[in-house]
């Protein structure tokens, strides 16, 4: 089995990166992550005012994967999360939803212990380890791995998880996949700006589909029940309104349904939630039961 490191980190999605390391379609690998501060922050006297905001957001990467061309589905089937021992959380003045109310900024150590982690002495919950960023190259230009876009990025969604498989359109020659930002839990918003960060080894099965007949634009996530669309913009709405336009397209190519149809399906057993509300570009979700499915067993891309 291939091991990334770690070490082998960049700050954002480019197309003029070198690979860390080149893997075959078909292969599992684990991969290292940091936390979301690059192990900045060590104890609670470490304050977020205090360090290198450059090294925020690392994913582990760039790897690519041999044959991969623009045009193809990359397939990304996450089928571990295995958690560091010690994560944490923040607040920082001005920032999130709650940042008017803080005068100065906080750090909290939330140990993980077994299948919990500890919030305080009282408080403990069950472990949600999830993905916050995962995903290519764009065709051009660089964005910062704490950016969303087209082509993945800090999308900070709940259902990136073990047991989830995603869908990216290749866009560069290999792919250039990376992940990071990993949580030990996160509720849906992200009020504070972040969930428990962590640092963690991410197993992962690649796959690839050559030149399908309908290219999803933006990720697609498909677990064992449902399948989700993610949406990005300037507002929720903004983003809301993508990930149903890209559900409703979705759906039609799925199910051959009429528009009007499609629409009405979606209102009637499709879910829009908030993925995060705190960073510049906001994230939403569509998620659609797969029983709407000709074959609800069969993968949406074969």
């Amino acid at each position: 089995m291939t091991l990334i490191t770690r070490d082998k980190i960049t700050y954002r999605f480019s197309p003029d990166q070198k690979p860390v390391a080149m893997v075959e379609a078909g292969e599992t690998v684990d991969v290292q992550t940091h936390d979301c501060f690059t192990g900045q922050l060590k104890s609670e006297k470490d304050l977020i005012t205090e360090i290198d905001f450059a090294k925020v957001n690392p994913a582990t990467g760039p790897i690519a994967i041999n044959g991969a061309k623009p045009g193809d589905l990359l397939t990304v089937e996450i089928l571990d999360i295995e958690l560091g021992e010690n994560g944490f959380m923040v607040t920082i003045p001005g920032e999130g939803a709650f940042g008017s109310r803080f005068d100065t900024p906080t750090t909290k150590m939330i140990p993980v212990r077994g299948n919990r982690f500890q919030f305080n002495q009282s408080l403990s919950f069950p472990i949600r380890p999830m993905v916050g960023v995962i995903g290519v190259s764009p065709e051009q230009g660089a964005i910062p791995c704490g950016e969303i876009g087209d082509h993945g990025g800090n999308m900070d969604a709940t259902v990136i998880t073990k047991g989830s498989k995603l869908y990216f359109l290749v866009r560069q020659n290999g792919a250039l996949f990376g992940l990071g930002d990993v949580h030990a839990g996160m509720g849906d918003g992200e009020a504070v700006i972040c969930g428990v960060e962590i640092p963690a080894v991410v197993r992962l099965r690649f796959g690839l589909i050559s030149m399908p007949q309908y290219k999803p634009l933006r990720p697609i996530v498909e677990q064992r029940d449902r399948f989700i669309t993610i949406g990005h913009g300037p507002t929720l709405d903004d983003a809301a309104q993508q990930a149903l336009d890209d559900m409703i397209k979705l759906v039609m190519y799925k199910t051959d349904m009429p528009v009007a149809e499609a629409a009405m399906l979606i209102s009637a057993v499709g879910d829009l939630k908030v993925c995060q509300i705190v960073d510049p570009q906001k994230t939403a979700r569509v998620e659609m039961p797969r029983t709407i499915l000709p074959d609800e067993n069969s993968p949406l891309w074969k």
